[in-house]
């Protein structure tokens, strides 16, 4: 069983694939350590903590981290998401985040899991890069970081060079893929061609995972009447770091753009050598299948 942290950004997308790790009989999921992005820090704590216990799941720690990128500010994605970014209203949560600082918790799981430790990061990567600045040791201890976020070969999603997570904190991504760890970049490459349709048939269940999972994506396309397709890219990560055969790698060394604002979070990569396996295609029926099963539970 693979012992993982997820870093993510609560979200909608986010919540997806939170859901689809839990229902996972192959994922033991250590703790989560939360980021803004989607939306403020309080907001995605807040969703974290909510969905943990709506799902019964109030065991798995939760641990604050970056309110802030490294330089300048987050650009929330409340306009997507809607709001507190989770598209569904949740009971307050009873419990509280644990006081440890998210990146202090992932080195602390690093060292203590040297070789056997992976990371799902699903927002801006700068809980990871505090990190890595922290302890740089952390590169060679952590097994995988499987991230979301990047456009290598295809146009941003907020601007023509730049995907949300990278855009959010360039910074932050150019520390974490320039650091030697290991990763496996899930980038628009493979998630354009991989989402649900207002009129499909999502997940058909009952149990608490496969009606929340529904209640979002029944929202979600309530309130984006002109949108004809929900992207599955959180889901997709998920997806990455469980079932790695579905998808197609090149090995590359990836910079990203930290100094022309016009390509600000722009992802590069020079195939061939290097630490980063970039996701360039993707058997995206069977990756949409693996998605509705994770998100019934079925699997466990």
């Amino acid at each position: 069983m693979t012992k993982a942290i997820i870093d993510t950004d609560p979200g909608t997308d986010d919540a997806l694939a939170l859901i689809m790790a839990m229902n996972s009989p192959d994922l033991e999921i250590l703790g989560l350590t939360t980021v803004g992005g989607n939306a403020t820090l309080v907001d995605t704590t807040r969703n974290a903590l909510r969905l943990l216990e709506h799902l019964g799941r109030a065991d798995i720690p939760v641990y604050r981290g970056a309110a802030r990128p490294i330089r300048g500010k987050f650009h929330y994605g409340y306009y997507y998401h809607g709001s507190a970014a989770l598209g569904v209203r949740l009971p307050s949560p009873k419990g509280r985040p644990r006081v440890q600082r998210a990146s202090d918790y992932i080195v602390e799981r690093a060292r203590a899991h040297r070789g056997d430790l992976t990371v799902l990061a699903l927002g801006p990567l700068t809980n990871i890069a505090a990190a890595i600045v922290k302890e740089p040791r952390m590169a060679e201890w952590v097994s995988e970081i499987v991230i979301m976020g990047g456009a290598v070969s295809v146009p941003g999603n907020v601007t023509p060079y730049a995907e949300f997570n990278t855009y959010n904190d360039p910074e932050a991504a150019r520390i974490v893929l320039s650091s030697g760890v290991r990763a496996s970049l899930v980038g628009l490459d493979v998630c354009d061609p991989v989402y649900f349709q207002g009129d499909d048939r999502w997940i058909q269940g009952r149990s608490e995972s496969e009606v929340l999972a529904r209640r979002i994506l029944s929202n979600w396309f309530a309130s984006r009447s002109n949108d004809e397709r929900y992207n599955l890219c959180d889901p997709l990560a998920a997806v990455a770091a469980l079932q790695p055969e579905l998808f197609s790698f090149r090995q590359a060394e990836v910079t990203v753009e930290v100094s022309d604002p016009e390509r600000m979070g722009q992802t590069l990569a020079a195939h061939g050598d290097g630490n980063v396996q970039v996701a360039t295609a993707v058997r995206a029926d069977e990756a949409k299948d693996a998605i509705k099963t994770l998100l019934s539970g079925s699997t466990s």
